[in-house]
């Protein structure tokens, strides 16, 4: 008896071709190399112990591309503080590289051949993250401007620094203000040059009164070399000046504290009536003249 033989049908073809095709994908997946090169990645991160060793990496914060930071020796951006001496500031990037939250204090400042010094800043950084610091430091207040190399440490971790110091025209006076009657009187000054500039003082100022109704304004009259502050008295016109003369020119360098002699003239075609003042500058200070009235009638 002959059997006769059943063609395959069109499904059990269909069945056969996907099996084919699930055992290609089968083997094709065990070939594909996705699987190793996430281990290979794996196997590179950083270990537990590595990370502890330094727990904070610092660098200068990143700003667009046109203020890019210089780069230090190893390649890394230069932290770049600026400012005048007494607070230079700059904003440090430090990460967390440990899996623990991390305080960042206690930062110094190195400078070749100098003490080391203490800054502001602090911060709590969380696991694996980044923050930005804001750190400040003070220098002697005579430090010239200009560029200076340093190293700020941060977390233990030291990182290569810029100093740029701005200048510095700051100046104060004492007594900051006197009482003057019409006439000619001596007045003794200190002066302090607390800025890190040179200041020239001139020989002869003047301050033109004021009995509150104007808006003081100065100027230089460079020909004469005598300062003048524009005011009125409350008259048709300016009201007159009132002058004080040093004993002699006197030139304050950064850090220098000065006791200058001089006179102080006050015209005697005030109105005397009328409380009078004047603001002399002094350098870039101000001493402030206060001429009561001569008339027992205000």
């Amino acid at each position: 008896m002959t059997t006769a033989r059943r063609k395959p049908t069109k499904s059990s073809a269909a069945k056969t071709t996907t099996a084919k095709t699930i055992a290609a994908k089968k083997a094709g997946a065990a070939t594909k190399p996705v699987t190793a090169t996430k281990k290979a990645g794996t196997a590179t991160k950083p270990a537990t112990a590595a990370k502890k060793a330094g727990a904070t990496k610092a660098s200068a914060a990143r700003k667009p591309a046109a203020q890019t930071p210089p780069q230090g020796s190893d390649g890394a951006d230069v932290i770049v503080l600026t400012g005048p001496p007494s607070l230079l500031r700059a904003t440090v990037s430090v990460e967390n590289a440990v899996d623990q939250r991390v305080s960042v204090r206690g930062l110094i400042l190195h400078r070749s051949g100098q003490q080391a010094l203490t800054g502001s800043g602090a911060a709590v950084i969380a696991p694996g993250a980044t923050a930005d610091v804001p750190v400040a430091f003070r220098l002697e207040q005579d430090t010239p401007p200009g560029e200076y190399a340093a190293e700020v440490e941060v977390g233990g971790v030291r990182r290569e620094a810029l100093l740029r110091v701005e200048p510095d025209l700051s100046m104060h006076v004492s007594p900051r203000r006197i009482l003057a009657e019409v006439g000619r009187q001596a007045v003794t000054l200190t002066v302090t040059n607390d800025g890190n500039l040179t200041i020239p003082l001139a020989a002869v100022v003047r301050a033109r009164t004021n009995d509150g109704g104007a808006v003081v304004r100065a100027h230089i009259d460079d020909g004469s070399a005598v300062v003048r502050a524009g005011t009125d008295d409350g008259g048709p016109g300016p009201g007159p000046d009132v002058t004080l003369t040093l004993t002699a020119t006197t030139t304050l360098a950064p850090g220098s504290t000065t006791v200058l002699q001089s006179h102080l003239t006050v015209p005697a075609e005030l109105d005397p009536a009328r409380r009078h003042t004047a603001r002399i500058p002094v350098g870039t200070a101000d001493l402030d003249v206060i001429i009561l009235p001569r008339d027992p009638s205000e």
